[in-house]
């Protein structure tokens, strides 16, 4: 909300910024929270979340009352930039009215900057580009699972490739200063649009498919792709996506680290970030309220675990994730870079 307005009326409960559910915190020595706190002051940024606050108790009739409102309730993340994003699909009017919605939402000090998961909004027509950008909308994907006319989708199979409309609308980004998105772009796509990229790309959200072997997840051709342009991965969180086999049980926070390390070592830590892909409330009971199908149904894997302890929404995960870096041994400076610096040096560099 801007600075002095009056906050819009939630039309049923919503859920809480925090402590939503237990979700322990790594323990650290009191040295060890004071360099958290300085880490903490720094640059603070999410590629990829979805920080409004969902109804609780979410179901059916509270779902529909909160869609049906047409307003968007931000929680308070903490962090110094959000890329926030909508859920996929829908209509070019929507987008607009969702990227105006969350662009006019600056509190706390946090930039909101609009993203979009896909541009299927736009079909073919690259006009709407500029009225995202008018929006506020910064980053976009050229795809969701199922593809769009610009790009294969990661449910494709076999995934045709960028069309030629995509390989404009990768150009016609570049221009505007909008992040070209490959979260959910299918393999062959997503390197047939690093090739032509003359300005650093992203994976705003997901992990690696040598550590947990789904179509959700990138392979190391694609990451060293995406590093190439001198772009980013940010490790996500979303409930099921980045588990690891060496999982003991759950998803949670280790598993998503396994991921961030194993990242880190492939491409280099100046290529890592954080996109958690997260929201306030149950994400798993979305899907449930909404009568949307199981993203296993396009090859994604099944949201089957309420949420990922320690990274359970966008105020906590990525504190979370810097605490768990430093507990881990890492040093300051590549913490700091991880959790903010990294993407806020190629978002200065982009717009």
């Amino acid at each position: 909300m801007s600075q002095g307005s009056v906050p819009p009326q939630p039309v049923v409960p919503l859920a809480t910024d925090r402590d939503r559910v237990a979700s322990p915190a790594p323990e650290l020595s009191s040295g060890q929270r004071e360099r958290l706190a300085d880490i903490l002051a720094g640059p603070t940024v999410s590629l990829h979340d979805h920080p409004v606050r969902l109804p609780d108790p979410l179901n059916e009739r509270s779902w529909v009352r909160f869609a049906d409102s047409g307003q968007v309730f931000l929680g308070e993340t903490g962090l110094s930039t959000v890329f926030a994003s909508k859920l996929a699909g829908g209509t070019l009017d929507e987008a607009v009215a969702f990227g105006t919605a969350v662009t006019a939402q600056q509190n706390s000090g946090t930039t909101v900057l609009g993203a979009l998961e896909d541009l299927g909004p736009i079909g073919t027509e690259l006009r709407g580009l500029d009225a995202l950008y008018g929006a506020g909308i910064r980053c976009a994907g050229l795809a969701y699972n199922t593809g769009t006319a610009l790009a294969g989708g990661l449910g494709q199979d076999p995934d045709p490739g960028l069309s030629p409309v995509g390989r404009d609308a990768v150009r016609a980004m570049e221009e505007l200063g909008m992040l070209v998105d490959l979260a959910h772009v299918g393999d062959r796509s997503s390197i047939e649009a690093a090739r032509m990229a003359t300005r650093p790309l992203v994976i705003s959200h997901a992990g690696a498919r040598t550590v947990w072997p789904t179509p959700r997840m990138k392979p190391d051709e694609v990451l060293r792709a995406v590093a190439s342009t001198g772009g980013l991965i940010g490790i996500e969180a979303a409930p099921g996506s980045t588990r690891s086999r060496a999982s003991s049980g759950d998803h949670d926070l280790d598993d998503v680290m396994h991921h961030l390390e194993y990242c880190a070592e492939l491409i280099g830590i100046e290529h890592v970030a954080l996109g958690p892909d997260t929201f306030f409330g149950d994400h798993l009971g979305l899907y449930a309220a909404a009568g949307w199908p199981r993203p296993s149904a396009s090859g994604m894997p099944a949201l089957d675990i309420e949420f990922v302890a320690g990274m359970e929404n966008p105020a906590e995960a990525i504190p979370n994730a810097a605490a768990w870096l430093i507990a881990h041994g890492w040093a300051d400076a590549d913490i700091a870079a991880i959790v903010g610096g990294n993407a806020a040096r190629l978002w200065e560099g982009v717009r």
